[in-house]
């Protein structure tokens, strides 16, 4: 008797996560640019808008098709996405919560301010957030 699940993935599934990740980012930066000018001390604009290059990228390590074609399609460096490759490298597909072991490494790694993370999960269900970090100044 088994217990648990397998899991399949169908080969044209990279196809469908690269197409659906940069219209998901881009339907979420304008309210996100808002968030921040709202709690701003200055509540005013932004000093310049904010771009995909301006993120590192916590993305579902699904396999090395889905990143690449996240780079692909979004223009992303090798940079955004060194956390989620290396992941990738050294623990595998660890299925949808992938992604906090991602977030996990760049909150040690990262110095951008900024990180869009992504997941992708069965029937090929997408999550997306923009996060800000948050320093504390350690006098």
């Amino acid at each position: 008797m088994h217990t648990g699940y397998r899991a399949t993935l169908h080969r044209d599934i990279p196809k469908y996560t690269k197409h659906a990740v940069g219209p998901m980012f881009d339907r979420l930066l304008p309210l996100y640019e808002e968030k921040i000018k709202c709690r701003s001390k200055e509540r005013g604009q932004l000093a310049q808008p904010l771009e995909i290059h301006d993120f590192d990228w916590a993305l579902h390590p699904g396999g090395r098709a889905i990143i690449d074609g996240a780079a692909e399609v979004l223009h992303l460096s090798e940079d955004q996405l060194r956390a989620s490759r290396e992941i990738y490298r050294t623990r595998g597909n660890s299925s949808s919560a992938s992604v906090l072991i991602v977030l996990d490494r760049l909150r040690s790694e990262s110095q951008k301010a900024h990180i869009a993370a992504a997941s992708f999960g069965p029937g090929l269900t997408i999550e997306m957030a923009l996060l800000k970090r948050c320093w504390i100044d350690e006098r």
